[in-house]
């Protein structure tokens, strides 16, 4: 089933909705600020993850990749806009990234790009969006009335990224969920707003330091990663619950919970090949019993 060329499908839908790449058609990042940015690079940041995520499914390989797989799909322009030599060409090719920061989505142009701003990076809403799309724990929506307007300036001094950040968590109405997104963010603060490595800010070192929820410490996208890898019975709740949401063709009921159990729990003992988590969600009595109305798929 996976080899037949119907399941790249799985790639353009399940895998665009899933790590909500849609986003990236409405960010326009600042040209002042990112000079290098085009629409051009942009298609190619989708193309990228398009590719490695059929790579995952089509080639049934584990769905921890996601997380840190060593490789991707690059032409000439993306890999000079992230710094890797060796690439020529538009066309796009399988390229490892053994030894360098970078490896699975959380560290494509395509993510990165869509969880920043127009001028700048977002801590907040790269760390909301690994704990809602990795995690499968999204934080709750910000109270009504709460600005988002942060300091750009304390004692006469240009604060960075992180520094705005932390005095906006003095607010204790803001801390309670910032404190569980903010951490996350930073440890891919050396990914500028379009995804480009970066050892500073605005001149000064970036601080890629942070705190998991429940207290794990890390620095930097390598060691956030590991830790995220080492949290796999999440991801792989997370994934099953994307999954079998795509397939249904609607939201999960709390009935639903225990075929999301079923479904992990078999892909899990196979070592998380992604067939096993299809092989899951058709085998369900969910999917099997769907109405004739929820058979989108």
């Amino acid at each position: 089933m996976l080899a037949d060329p119907k399941s790249e499908a799985l790639a353009d839908s399940f895998a665009m909705q899933w790590l909500e790449i849609e986003r990236l058609s409405t960010r326009l990042p600042d040209p002042k600020k990112y000079p290098t940015w085009s629409e051009e690079l942009k298609q190619d940041m989708v193309t990228e993850t398009r590719l490695f995520a059929t790579e995952v499914m089509r080639g049934n390989k584990s769905v921890l990749d996601f997380i840190d797989g060593p490789y991707t799909f690059l032409n000439e322009r993306l890999a000079r806009h992230y710094g890797i030599q060796g690439v020529s060409g538009p066309e796009f090719r399988k390229v490892s990234l053994e030894g360098t920061p970078r490896g699975g989505i959380l560290t494509q142009g395509s993510v990165l790009t869509a969880t920043s701003n127009p001028t700048r990076t977002s801590p907040v809403k790269r760390g909301k969006w690994v704990l809602d799309a990795i995690l499968g724990s999204p934080p709750p929506p910000p109270p009504p009335g709460v600005s988002v307007l942060l300091p750009e300036v304390k004692e006469n001094k240009v604060l960075t990224m992180r520094e705005k950040l932390e005095v906006h968590l003095k607010d204790p109405i803001c801390a309670s969920c910032h404190v569980k997104m903010d951490p996350i963010g930073f440890g891919l603060e050396n990914f500028d707003g379009v995804g480009a490595w970066r050892e500073k800010e605005d001149g000064a070192p970036v601080d890629v330091s942070g705190t998991m929820p429940g207290g794990q410490k890390f620095a930097g996208p390598v060691a956030l990663k590991k830790i995220l890898k080492g949290r796999s019975d999440d991801f792989s709740r997370t994934f099953s619950n994307r999954l079998l949401t795509y397939a249904l063709g609607r939201g999960l009921k709390n009935s639903d919970r225990a075929f999301v159990e079923n479904i992990s729990a078999r892909g899990k003992a196979s070592g998380h090949f992604f067939a096993s988590y299809v092989e899951g969600v058709v085998l369900s009595e969910a999917f099997r019993r769907r109405p004739a109305q929820e058979n989108r798929r």
